[in-house]
Formats: structure tokens, C-alpha cells, sequence
């Protein structure tokens, strides 16, 4: 049993002794972390001394960036109304051109068919023209002696 105690007080040793160690480890790493906390304090100060410095000369730029920003707002305002100004032109200008192309269409319409009527009344009357005189001069089958100069398909071609 003695020998169990000894062992024992041993094993205790080698336990404190491993505190001790762990405990001065701590302490130094405790150091090590003050001593990194006190760094970031004073780069923190170092930031905030320039940040105040910044902060004074943006403020002008601020107040200048708010003014800039109402003009702005004010001339996107304006914008918007001429721009719908210019959509009711542009409404009226395309109603307007459908209204002409439409009338153009219809004149188009009227005056083609009066100068096809015009036409065929023409064609007609020359036809009319062409038999008469084919009976007055007495040739046979009523038809027109005509001189060949071209030789056409039919009567319409030579129009």
C-alpha cells in the first residue's frame, strides 16, 4: 500500500506540476491578449481621430449631395411632366398621320377606280370608234383594216 501512496503523491506532483505550466501558459497568453486588446484600443482611437477628421469635411459635401439630390428631384419632376406633354403630341401626331393615311387610302381608292372607269370608257369608245369606221369603209367582218406595223396580242395590249 505504500507503494500505492507513493505512486499516488507522484501522480498529484506531476498534476500540479502540469497546473502550474497550464497556469503560467494562461498568464502569458493573457498577456498576449491584453497586449492585443491595448493594439486594437489604439488603432480604434487612431480610426476615430480620422473618422472625426473625415466627418468634418463631409459634412459641406452632405448638405451639397442634399441640395444636388432636391434639383434633381425637382428636374425629374419636370422630366415626367414634359414627358407627358410629349406623349399626348406624339398621341395627337399619330392619330393625325393614321387620319391622312387613311384619307390618302380612301382618295387613293376613288381616284383609281374613276381613272380605271375613265379608262375602259376610252378603251370602249375606241373600240366603238374602230367598228364604225370598219363598217363605214366596208370591210369584211366589220373589222378595221389596220396596218401592221406591230404586231400586238390584242386590242389592250396596244394601249
Amino acid at each position: 500500500m505504500q507503494e500505492l501512496n507513493f505512486v499516488s503523491e507522484i501522480a498529484v506532483i506531476a498534476l500540479y506540476i502540469a497546473l502550474i505550466a497550464l497556469v503560467i501558459y494562461l498568464i502569458r497568453a493573457i498577456k498576449r491578449i491584453v497586449s492585443a486588446i491595448d493594439n486594437i484600443n489604439s488603432t480604434i482611437d487612431n480610426i476615430e481621430s480620422k473618422v472625426d477628421h473625415i466627418t468634418t469635411k463631409t459634412e459641406p459635401l452632405i448638405d451639397n449631395s442634399l441640395l444636388i439630390t432636391n434639383d434633381i428631384k425637382e428636374i425629374s419632376s419636370n422630366l415626367k411632366i414634359q414627358s407627358a406633354k410629349i406623349n399626348g403630341i406624339v398621341d395627337t401626331v399619330k392619330e393625325t398621320t393614321d387620319s391622312i393615311v387613311g384619307f390618302e387610302q380612301k382618295v387613293q381608292k376613288e381616284v383609281e377606280t374613276n381613272v380605271f372607269d375613265a379608262i375602259n370608257m376610252v378603251n370602249a369608245v375606241s373600240k366603238g370608234v374602230k367598228a364604225f369606221l370598219g363598217v363605214v369603209s366596208g370591210s369584211k367582218n366589220g373589222s378595221y383594216k389596220r396596218n401592221k406595223a406591230h404586231s400586238y396580242e390584242s386590242d389592250e395590249d396596244m394601249y
